[in-house]
């Protein structure tokens, strides 16, 4: 089991990986638009979004919530075989129905883009998002072994091993887009696959040691396998409700002008940034911490490290969503624009709709912690209902905001709005199942935390009296000195209002110092000198 001093050590570890995977995932996002036509870059991703729901509806939101604790709590209560056979089953199941899934994709790709994309019906863009859909879905299955292998690593407690296999897919797929975005999209297509395969295989190869057990056999009458799909069932379901909801907007966005696609996966993806390395790196780090205390009957631990990583998850997505609010404009010209075929009119349209998707940055972070505190309870049908509920609201929302409004970014409004529904209905469901999980706390500290954020925002806006320069790298450079002052600000400010978490980021800095200090004592002594 993982102590605090573990657990704040796979935290970072995990921070950093995903910090290194959205990083390179944004890289491959950027050379889309930069590389591709816009018809071309809205046909690759709409067949990304068409794709990525399959892998969500298999196995997606099932290793966080079924495979990780499952095979955490056996390997905590030292029946580990008993494990791998529940585990082994599921994974040969997933195998098998993923293959058949994909196969079917393949053979009716074109009524799944017409279902998803209503707005390309009869165009040539049409064509060309049918052709790499197709080519696609074997990625599909690569991806799911890579995510199962990784749920092993993370039951073991081996984040490392699993933290940086998804950079390498994303480097791949920079590489095809590089070589072939202009050119060739199936290439482009068929590099990604590539991609995908060569990341399952090193994956593999590092979690060989602890799938010694692991047979090619289904034991389908064992009640831990039943039980375990009793629980994946809902979950998977529940994460495929958070990419249907981003498959609805951009289904609502294909009845807009060309390009209407490509710039809402810009805004999409610029957003889910801080997303990914705060609440999924947190997410995956204390899933088997939580569900290991509460096969130990430690509730009172499980409480404690929940209301920990909320208020870490709030800590540091607030400013990140408000500082993107108020440089909404600059940010996607200054990490977009990169070659004169970038279509100019991309940024007010990605601009805008990144300010609305901003907007659910905090809510949805909360969202994906509080679904692995749901699931480390092995209940999964909460994150279900509440999904669904969502779900309901965000095509109501944007059908009435297509009829009302006509303008594509009232889009990522529908979802942030949509996001905050079920941000609010977990935190509510989740305080009464175990009479408390210190609300009013969270809820000062976000206030605290708003305070600091305000006076960041009032800062950075003022800084827009500095003139852009001429230039990528002068564009760059003022992003990020607004950046950095806002965040200096930002803990400044904290700190004065005795957060404690940023209280503990000095206070690691100063050790870390001092610990650099003591292992070079000539430096020490020459500058004393």
């Amino acid at each position: 089991m993982i102590n605090r001093r573990g657990l704040s050590g796979a935290v970072a570890i995990v921070m950093s990986s995903v910090l290194i995977s959205r990083l390179t995932g944004f890289l491959r996002e950027m050379l889309v638009p930069n590389l591709m036509d816009a018809a071309s870059s809205d046909a690759y991703n709409m067949a990304f979004r068409i794709t990525g729901l399959l892998y969500e509806m298999l196995v997606g939101g099932a290793i966080a919530a079924a495979l990780i604790p499952m095979l955490t709590g056996y390997i905590a209560k030292g029946r580990e075989k008993q494990g791998w056979h529940v585990a082994g089953t599921f994974i040969n199941m997933v195998l098998l129905i993923s293959i058949a899934a994909c196969i079917l994709g393949i053979v009716f790709a074109k009524p799944l883009v017409r279902l998803f994309a209503v707005g390309y019906k009869g165009q040539l863009v049409e064509e060309e998002t049918v052709t790499v859909t197709r080519i696609l879905f074997p990625s599909v299955v690569f991806l799911m072994l890579a995510g199962l292998v990784n749920g092993v690593l993370n039951s073991y407690n081996r984040f490392a091993a699993a933290a940086y296999g998804p950079s390498i897919y994303n480097i791949g797929s920079c590489v095809s887009i590089a070589l072939f975005g202009g050119k060739n999209l199936p290439a482009v297509a068929w590099g990604v696959v590539a991609s995908a395969l060569i990341y399952f295989i090193i994956q593999l190869i590092f979690a060989i040691p602890n799938m010694r057990l692991y047979e090619f056999r289904f034991y389908i009458y064992n009640r831990g396998f039943h039980r375990m799909v009793r629980y994946a069932v809902p979950s998977l379901i529940a994460s495929s409700i958070i990419q249907l909801n981003l498959v609805i907007s951009s289904t609502f966005a294909t009845l807009f002008p060309e390009g209407s696609v490509t710039a809402l996966n810009m805004a999409d993806k610029t957003w889910q940034v801080p997303l990914g390395i705060v609440a999924q790196g947190i997410g995956i780090a204390i899933l088997p911490a939580l569900s290991a205390h509460l096969a130990r009957g430690d509730l009172g631990e499980y409480k404690s490290i929940l209301q920990k990583a909320l208020r870490v998850v709030v800590l540091l997505t607030m400013p990140a969503a408000v500082g993107m609010m108020v440089m909404n404009r600059e940010i996607v010209s200054a990490v977009f624009r990169f070659s004169s075929g970038f279509n100019p009119d991309y940024i007010p349209m990605a601009g805008s709709m990144l300010l609305y998707f901003s907007l659910a940055l905090v809510f949805q972070s909360v969202v994906i912690v509080m679904n692995r505190a749901f699931y480390a309870t092995n209940d999964t049908k909460t994150p279900l209902y509440c999904g669904i509920a969502t779900m309901a609201v965000n095509i109501m929302l944007c059908f009435v905001f297509y009829h009302v409004f006509r303008h594509v970014l009232i889009m990522a409004a529908a979802y942030s709005l949509s996001s905050i529904v079920n941000c609010l209905l977990l935190l509510g469901i989740m305080d009464r199942k175990l009479q408390g999980i210190y609300l009013d706390r969270i809820l000062a500290f976000s206030g605290k935390t708003a305070l600091a954020t305000l006076l960041m925002a009032l800062v950075v806006l003022a800084m827009r009296v500095i003139p852009v320069p001429e230039g990528k790298t002068g564009e760059l450079l003022l992003l990020m000195f607004k950046a950095m002052a806002g965040a200096a600000v930002f803990f400044m400010a904290g700190f004065a209002l005795r957060l404690q978490e940023i209280s503990d980021i000095f206070r690691r800095l100063l050790l870390t110092a001092g610990k650099l200090l003591s292992r070079h004592p000539s430096r020490r002594g020459s500058c004393e000198k």
